[in-house]
């Protein structure tokens, strides 16, 4: 559930971006809520070419989209049952379950409003090694439980904050499956986001020395956690459940993947939400906000063709939620077919 980046190179290298998707299988109480393990493969954007930056004297952008209103879903199926005792007989009744396109379209999530700042602030780490890259990650979680804790219990639900571990490699073995695995990614059967280590420390040390690319890494890998911690959020509203059985009911390729570019669109937004609420301190200027315009919100798939979305859908909704830091700028699943490509 994450991607992979190459390091924005040299000018006289001008290689392209590699985006490299993974989709885990879990399994929990015997119901499929993940995706089918997908083989990552390499999708590209036009060459990129940067070069060093010299940033001007930057403010957070002012330009507010219209937010999308969405509906209040039905009451959560977490409700106890209640039971009426008549004289006669006993008979009890359940609330209904929200449909599956309920759930996902109509979420309570959607109506919370802006997400507040937490005044999380860039980790001084840098990751020169894995020790690094685990410090790193480490500091950004607390702000992600402390942003997303609130929204959650305001929009009606029990807010548990993932668990998060580290790790180096080529394979993985965890509740949701084993096998090769190239990027970090959240795992619902246990509730746990594995962050891997070695990506990050290789696309920060790949250029010594180079401002850009090494921003570059920090703002990938600053939105890689949001990510998966997005993905995290879906799983406490119930939205990737849903979503998975409605991928399951996909009667085609298309239809299937074109679901699973909802649940990815939607992390991606999630991501920009918190980077929004905390742009101000952490703060994202200069290089940093150079390198999340020119590389970061513009990597994406070709059209129809990947199950992360495409540069135009990034911009739709990541690029968006950055401006926002509002949930109800997510709703991918509300959202036309041309509009999550």
């Amino acid at each position: 559930m994450g991607w992979q980046p190459q390091q924005p190179r040299k000018k006289s290298k001008a290689p392209l971006i590699a985006i490299l998707s993974i989709v885990v299988v879990a399994v929990v109480g015997g119901a499929i809520i993940g995706l089918v393990r997908k083989a990552a493969t390499d999708v590209t954007t036009p060459p990129v070419t940067p070069s060093r930056y010299t940033p001007e004297p930057t403010t957070s952008p002012t330009e507010e989209p219209t937010e999308e209103p969405t509906e209040e879903p039905s009451e959560s199926p977490s409700e106890e049952p209640t039971t009426t005792e008549p004289t006669t007989t006993e008979t009890s009744s359940t609330p209904n379950k929200p449909a599956d396109t309920t759930v996902v379209a109509k979420n309570a999530l959607y109506k919370v409003g802006q997400m507040a700042t937490v005044n999380c602030r860039e980790p001084k780490d840098r990751p020169t090694n894995a020790r690094g890259a685990a410090a790193y990650w480490a500091a950004i979680k607390p702000c992600l439980d402390k942003s997303w804790a609130p929204l959650v219990a305001k929009a009606g639900y029990k807010f548990t904050a993932p668990r998060m571990t580290y790790w180096s490699g080529s394979s993985m073995s965890t509740p949701c499956g084993d096998g090769p695995v190239a990027v970090p990614f959240y795992c619902p059967s246990n509730h746990m986001m594995y962050m891997k280590v070695d990506v990050f420390v290789k696309a920060y040390t790949q250029y010594p020395g180079d401002p850009i690319g090494q921003a570059y890494a920090r703002m990938w890998y600053s939105r890689s956690i949001a990510h998966e911690y997005g993905h995290s959020v879906q799983f406490m509203t119930g939205i990737l459940q849903s979503a998975s059985n409605l991928r399951y009911e996909q009667s085609d390729y298309e239809g299937r993947t074109r679901m699973t570019r909802r649940m990815e669109l939607q992390a991606n937004c999630f991501a920009g939400v918190f980077l929004a609420a905390n742009k101000r301190s952490y703060p994202i200027n200069g290089n940093l906000l150079y390198v999340w315009k020119k590389y970061v919100v513009t990597a994406g798939d070709k059209p129809e063709e990947g199950d992360h979305g495409s540069v135009a859908s990034q911009g739709r909704f990541m690029g968006k939620s950055f401006n926002t830091a509002n949930p109800a700028s997510c709703n991918t699943f509300a959202a036309s077919p041309a509009n999550v490509s």
